[in-house]
């Protein structure tokens, strides 16, 4: 009866397998820490734009019915004229502001016939005792003036069912985790431009004072850092393993 020895692989087969995969653990990394980089790169390219273009005079109405194309200039500033939609505002929950609960009030704008903005007008507090309370937002019904800047969007917060467009009742907030344009457009008549973030001092109840808008490349940086560190330190190991012990093993050995 014929015995059958196990097939192990020679030295050499062994080391090309580790060599193989201390390149392929080499490349790997370094490639996402170039990735990295890139990223890091393109925000730091987004926030020399933001900045630029909050340098820029403020559009107006007259500008803006020329070349509808400046709406898609996402934070430039914008002065506009018009009359609330107050019947449509909305309460967009769960935004914290330092640290307490409360609402991003929403109302849209009739700047021009048939044109309108939606303006996050500002933040209020929700009420303590009732969460689907806050306190009173006064809503002008004669024109008003609104200077902001074009929202590059709302953002979007973790919800388990959209809630159906519905018309609050009377004394009732019309709240919603989100809001997106196909909302927007669906509760007005007229088109709807864009999103305003509305700035200056706080008015008819509300908090105007908005973070400070930034798109950091510092954590990008920091994944790169350790994407190429832990490329190195592959590298090392196996320079360490492969040649540097082994000869230093012969040597005492000799």
């Amino acid at each position: 009866m014929n015995s059958h020895t196990p097939h192990t692989p020679t030295r050499k087969g062994r080391s090309l397998i580790i060599l193989f995969a201390a390149l392929a653990g080499v490349t790997l990394t370094a490639r996402l820490g170039f990735w990295q980089l890139s990223r890091a790169e393109e925000k730091i390219q987004y926030q020399n734009q933001w900045d630029a273009q909050a340098l820029l005079e403020p559009l107006d109405a007259q500008r803006m019915q020329q070349n509808p194309e400046l709406w898609s200039q996402p934070h430039r500033k914008v002065v506009l004229e018009g009359r609330w939609i107050s019947d449509k505002t909305v309460y967009l929950d769960n935004r914290s502001h330092k640290g307490r609960p409360g609402f991003w009030v929403m109302t849209p704008l009739s700047w021009s016939e048939g044109q309108v903005v939606w303006v996050q007008r500002g933040w209020i507090a929700r009420d303590p005792a009732d969460a689907t309370k806050a306190g009173p937002v006064q809503t002008p019904t004669e024109t008003v003036k609104v200077e902001g800047r074009i929202s590059p969007g709302l953002s979007h917060m973790t919800e388990l069912k959209a809630l159906p467009i519905t018309t609050a009742q009377e004394g009732q907030l019309q709240i919603r985790a989100n809001l997106d344009l196909q909302d927007m457009q669906a509760m007005v008549s007229g088109k709807v431009n864009a999103v305003v973030v509305q700035t200056g001092a706080n008015t008819d109840g509300l908090s105007r004072d908005w973070p400070v808008i930034s798109s950091t490349a510092d954590k990008n940086k920091g994944y790169a850092f350790q994407w190429f560190a832990l490329s190195g330190l592959i590298a090392s190991l196996y320079f360490w393993f492969q040649w540097i012990g082994p000869l230093r093993h012969a040597k005492t050995h000799s």
